[in-house]
């Protein structure tokens, strides 16, 4: 039942989506979305991960969370390995799970982060795609200063660190994680607006506690001769290393996501009420 809501539900967004705000590829067959509802185990990637989505999350696959940040307007690196809403559709963000397998990172520069160095590369890196964002004709990102300093967790071997931005006066957070695995990392964004961050940090330590590689695939199943990053180590997974130069640290973040959400959740939650009372109607006189 929830299944069958949620896909009429998205084919709803995206209509609003195309028709008042954004245009979509109109290649993307976006009502062909297979949402996963919780709880369930799902395989992420193709034999990379799994992960225990809990009965408040529903789950697209890498191929479908591709299609879905086509048709937002986001941007595509073709690492694409899942995403992750809440069910709730007055909750505002969401989790972007791709996989860079850049090969083994060490970490043995965990205790050497220097946060203040880091910042002046991201608001480089960041200048430099707002000049192509100006080009064509999209909302620039100003780096208001760190959300939370990167910081190391050598027993998970995840990387956080976030990000506080600004685009046309309205604050948003990038919240990332890197998990560390033996072929490459795991990037994790979550997209949130500054004043929901807090309230959804635990739903993404919950995401991502529930997230492990499969056998062989973690970062202590290293052995000698494995594929080495070249990227530097932690550091360089905060700087973005060679994508930064090329498309900029926030390439992920959806500059107007919040405003279109909004549009979202003030056209569509009436509608998902009547949604609801639709099948309702259709099992009550099944059961007749």
């Amino acid at each position: 039942m929830i299944k069958k809501i949620f896909k009429i539900l998205v084919i709803l967004i995206i209509f609003v989506m195309n028709t008042g705000v954004v245009q979509a590829d109109d290649s993307i067959e976006t009502s062909k979305i297979n949402w996963i509802e919780g709880p369930k185990t799902v395989d992420v990637g193709n034999n990379l991960a799994k992960l225990d989505l809990s009965s408040e999350y529903i789950f697209a696959d890498g191929k479908d969370a591709k299609s879905i940040m086509k048709t937002i307007g986001n941007s595509v690196s073709g690492m694409e390995q899942g995403i992750v809403f809440s069910k709730d559709t007055n909750e505002e963000w969401f989790v972007l799970f791709e996989f860079n397998n850049m090969g083994y990172v060490k970490d043995e520069d965990s205790n050497k982060i220097d946060s203040d160095k880091l910042l002046s590369q991201i608001k480089e890196a960041t200048e430099e795609d707002n000049k192509q964002r100006r080009k064509d004709g999209n909302n620039t990102l100003d780096i208001i200063g760190w959300d939370e300093k990167p910081h190391y967790d050598p027993n998970t071997h995840n990387l956080t660190w976030s990000v506080l931005c600004s685009s046309e006066g309205e604050k948003i957070v990038n919240y990332n994680v890197r998990i560390l695995g033996r072929d490459g990392v795991t990037e994790v964004t979550l997209v949130a607006n500054k004043n929901e961050i807090e309230s959804v940090k635990p739903n993404l330590d919950s995401i991502i506690s529930n997230y492990s590689y499969k056998e062989g695939k973690r970062y202590t199943d290293y052995i000698k001769g494995d594929k080495v990053s070249k990227i530097g180590g932690l550091a360089a997974l905060i700087a973005g290393g060679s994508a930064a130069s090329k498309a900029g640290i926030f390439a992920k973040i959806f500059i107007v996501f919040k405003k279109i959400w909004i549009l979202i959740v003030v056209g569509i939650s009436g509608v998902f009420r009547k949604i609801k009372n639709i099948f309702k109607k259709k099992d009550d006189e099944f059961n007749l």
